[in-house]
C-alpha cells in the first residue's frame, strides 16, 4: 500500500496527463492509501425531492461481485436523511449497523465486509454522489474518517470529469 503523499502526488501526476480516461480508478488508489478498503464504488444521485431521487453505482473496484448499477430508486431511511439531506459521512462498523439501511447487507457481509464509511459530495449546493468504502468490521475508526472527509476534493474532480459521471449526468438531466 503507498503512502498518503505519495498517492495523493500520483493522483495529481495522473491529472496533469492527456493519458486518462477516468479519474476514479486514481481516487481508488488515493482512498486505498490514505484511508483503506476491501471494496470502494462511486455513485451518482439524480435527486427529485428532498430523499426522492435514483441513484446508480458508476464506479467499483470489484465488478465481480458488486457490478456497476443502472438507476434505482432511492429508498428514504435514515441513511437518506442523514446522507442526502443533512449532508454527513454514514459511518457504521458492523453489519448490524447498517442492515437496516442497506438491502444487500447480507451480500456484503457474505463478502467478509462489516463495516462502511459513505462520504457525501457536494458541489455547488447540491448533493451529487457518494464515495463509499467498505472493509471488515470495526475498521473505520475516527481518525480513518477525518481522513475521508479530506478527500472529497479529490473526489469532486472525479465525479466532474471522468465521463461515467458525466454521462449518467447527462442522461439524467435529458430523462
Amino acid at each position: 500500500m503507498l503512502d498518503e503523499t505519495t498517492a495523493l502526488q500520483r493522483f495529481d501526476a495522473v491529472i496533469r496527463t492527456d493519458k486518462w480516461t477516468s479519474l476514479f480508478p486514481a481516487l481508488d488508489e488515493l482512498c486505498q492509501a490514505s484511508i483503506g478498503h476491501r471494496l470502494f464504488s462511486c455513485s451518482v444521485f439524480q435527486m427529485n425531492g428532498p430523499e426522492s431521487g435514483l441513484a446508480s453505482r458508476i464506479y467499483t473496484s470489484d465488478p465481480e461481485n458488486y457490478p456497476l448499477s443502472s438507476l434505482k430508486t432511492i429508498v428514504p431511511n435514515r441513511w437518506t436523511d442523514q446522507v442526502i439531506v443533512r449532508r454527513e459521512t454514514f459511518v457504521a462498523n458492523s453489519v448490524d449497523g447498517f442492515a437496516d439501511v442497506f438491502p444487500d447487507h447480507a451480500f456484503i457481509a457474505s463478502l467478509g465486509l462489516g463495516s462502511v464509511i459513505n462520504l457525501p459530495l457536494i458541489f455547488r449546493g447540491n448533493f451529487i454522489g457518494t464515495v463509499n468504502m467498505l472493509h471488515e468490521a470495526g475498521y473505520y475508526t475516527e481518525e480513518r474518517v477525518e481522513r475521508a472527509k479530506q478527500l472529497a476534493i479529490p473526489a469532486l474532480l472525479a465525479f466532474e470529469v471522468s465521463p461515467e459521471a458525466t454521462v449518467q449526468a447527462s442522461q439524467e438531466r435529458s430523462g
